[in-house]
């Protein structure tokens, strides 16, 4: 069967299959099945330092949000890529700017509807309003100094369209890439992989409709997400799905990290990204 074929097959589209065995990191340390005492405490401390990105970041606490990774650390996001100080400065920006860090205006008429009013209306404008993290679970492989962390989060962004407001809901896993150096663990690389996606009323009294044929052209894990993103104007990388080719060169690459192989970006594909 063709692939195009196998992709509209609603069972297929949001699939988990097992990675490849090659991906398999056989001499890490995990989960107290093996590895030593110091393992386990080392584990810990990634997993607090990991925990951070939530924490910190949902309360804009700037200096501890930068203390989670070493200054060489490279970010990569749907909507941003690149250093770590240069993804701060993005993100306080936002922090600052409020509902003008991403608005759009439309050049395409998108309609809404209420049910207690027949008539459409038309939206026209797009903003981005808050971002927040459910940190949901975690776990942590470790060996020698090196670690990775893959972290079960739900994204929440609050959009509004003409004012109506409705939230994504995103839940996705988050891939930290750690090392310790001197005697402290830090963030070398980030990024995440989206296992699927939702639009959720604010307002249970006012509705939406977002044309599935601009949804369809998305990735199946964050399709809703990325429209959004297209919407108030930023293009989103769009090699983050779980459900793609993506999922096995991350973790062909996790495992390459922790046998202490260089790793460069991209993550999630096959090019070379300069930073």
């Amino acid at each position: 069967m063709e692939p195009s074929q196998t992709s509209q097959k609603p069972d297929e589209k949001y699939r988990t299959t097992q990675p490849p065995s090659s991906t398999y990191p056989e001499h890490a340390s995990r989960n107290n099945s093996n590895g030593t005492d110091a393992d386990v405490l080392d584990r810990m401390k990634v997993r607090e330092i990991c925990e951070g990105w939530g924490m910190y970041r949902d309360a804009a606490e700037w200096r501890n949000y930068r203390s989670m990774f070493h200054d060489d650390a490279y970010i990569a996001t749907s909507w941003k890529q690149g250093r770590i100080d240069d993804f701060i400065k993005a993100s306080i920006e936002g922090f600052e700017k409020g509902s003008e860090f991403m608005y759009s205006t439309f050049s395409h008429v998108y309609r809404f509807h209420h049910p207690h009013d027949p008539s459409d209306l038309d939206c026209k404008h797009a903003q981005l309003l808050t971002v927040l993290h459910r940190l949901i679970g975690q776990t942590v492989d470790i060996q020698g100094t090196r670690a990775v962390s893959k972290m079960k989060v739900t994204i929440t962004c609050r959009f509004t369209f003409d004012g109506v407001e409705m939230d994504n809901e995103a839940d996705c896993r988050f891939f930290f890439l750690l090392e310790k150096r001197a005697g402290r663990w830090g963030i070398v690389f980030y990024t995440l992989l989206f296992d699927k996606d939702r639009m959720q009323r604010v307002n249970p009294s006012r509705g939406f409709e977002i044309p599935e044929e601009d949804v369809k052209q998305y990735p199946a894990g964050y399709r809703y997400l990325c429209w959004c993103e297209n919407k108030i104007g930023n293009q989103p990388k769009l090699d983050l799905s779980a459900h793609g080719e993506e999922r096995d060169v991350l973790y062909g690459k996790c495992k390459d990290w922790l046998e202490g192989k260089e790793v460069k970006p991209n993550l999630t594909g096959k090019d070379v990204i300069e930073y």
